[in-house]
């Protein structure tokens, strides 16, 4: 497949639909790539079209012109048809695809924009698309990936803030309310926690968060714990036992309430999961424990944010998914509980330290 290098396309005063239907923390890593855009198309109607499961990521978000939410995995081929041809009615300039599939292919066809560009999904793709782009996602973070196609198409000025999730004041008002009701008042200091994740071999010991938790509230920073309903019985593993009075935010708040409460927080600490996208781009100092999953990819991008990684993933690895099922990893166990709270002090400015400044820090 022959791929372009770079070329100087005209992105202002078109119409831009732009399809990336991957899941929570995916979709707020195109954060940067939108406010690029925007800032590079200030005069053009850019159309998201994501997979509804993960709306509160993008809905005030003021990059965005039009979001078309879908339900990807009831979305077959007649569906996607369907899709294409509404999108064709807007008549669009320009169609981006940054991760390509084959349902991407399909929807293209349908779509007919005047330009097409973007990740190839297909080998068909190579012949359909106008502009085929390798985007490269082995050695960079997602985002910052994701910033390069940009530069590949003309925008010289990739420069940005990071990812950023924006709220409401509905969902403002939850989040005051609920910490209102524990005693909390905006400036006090909180350190919040999310145990979980979508695999259990994702997941840093529970009681390991305790044990941060408790040292961080000698310091002055009540831990909250988040988290949805399925991740309770971690939550009660954390804070069993623990002297600090924590709050238990878990299935307590909607998505869009977290995404207000994460930035009542003096510091996040997580797991390879969505919640570490939420800290992150709520401008919050985030510590993110990584094991079977590729820290390089997904690393958080403040500069107070850092990922823990139990091993130096090999580029070229496999998905997780697939990682997991070979085994072919070092369990993120083998994470210290002095790692995480060192870096944590890190984070907050209490400690004086340069063995985060390259975003990770692979354990020994």
């Amino acid at each position: 497949m022959n791929f372009i290098s770079n070329i100087n396309l005209e992105l202002n005063h078109k119409t831009i639909v732009l399809v990336y239907m991957l899941y929570f923390g995916d979709t707020v890593a195109l954060t940067p790539f939108l406010e690029v855009l925007r800032r590079a198309a200030p005069d053009s109607k850019i159309i998201l079209v994501m997979d509804g499961n993960y709306l509160d990521a993008m809905e005030y978000n003021p990059c965005i012109d039009e979001i078309i939410p879908v339900k990807r995995k009831e979305l077959g081929i007649s569906g996607t048809i369907q899709l294409g041809r509404k999108l064709h009615s807007y008549h669009p300039d320009l169609l981006f695809v940054l991760h390509g599939t084959a349902r991407t292919t399909l929807l293209g066809l349908n779509i007919r924009a005047k330009t097409w560009i973007g990740r190839p999904g297909t080998r068909l793709d190579g012949l359909l698309m106008d502009y085929p782009i390798h985007i490269s996602d082995e050695k960079e973070q997602c985002a910052i990936t994701y910033l390069n196609a940009l530069k590949r198409i003309g925008v010289t000025d990739i420069s940005c803030e990071g990812m950023k999730l924006y709220s409401c004041p509905a969902w403002d008002e939850g989040a005051k309310k609920f910490f209102e009701s524990h005693g909390i008042q905006r400036g006090d200091k909180l350190a919040g926690y999310s145990v979980g994740s979508t695999r259990i071999e994702k997941d840093w010991p529970a009681e390991r968060f305790g044990q941060v938790a408790e040292h961080f509230a000698k310091k002055g920073y009540r831990p909250v714990f988040f988290g949805i309903k399925r991740e309770m019985e971690l939550v009660e593993q954390a804070v069993k036992g623990l002297k600090c009075d924590p709050i238990i935010a878990a299935d307590q708040l909607s998505m869009g309430e977290f995404i207000a409460a994460a930035s009542w927080c003096s510091i996040g600490f997580t797991n390879d999961s969505g919640p570490m996208y939420v800290f992150d781009a709520r401008g919050i100092p985030t510590v993110a424990m990584f094991g079977p999953s590729n820290a390089k990819n997904h690393y958080p991008l403040g500069k107070r944010s850092t990922a823990i990684s139990s091993w130096d993933m090999p580029v070229g690895q496999d998905h997780v998914n697939h990682t997991i099922r070979d085994g072919n990893y070092v369990p993120i166990d083998h994470i210290p509980v002095e790692e995480v709270i060192k870096a944590g002090e890190w984070a907050l400015g209490l400690r004086e330290t340069n063995e985060y400044d390259g975003h990770i820090k692979y354990v020994k």
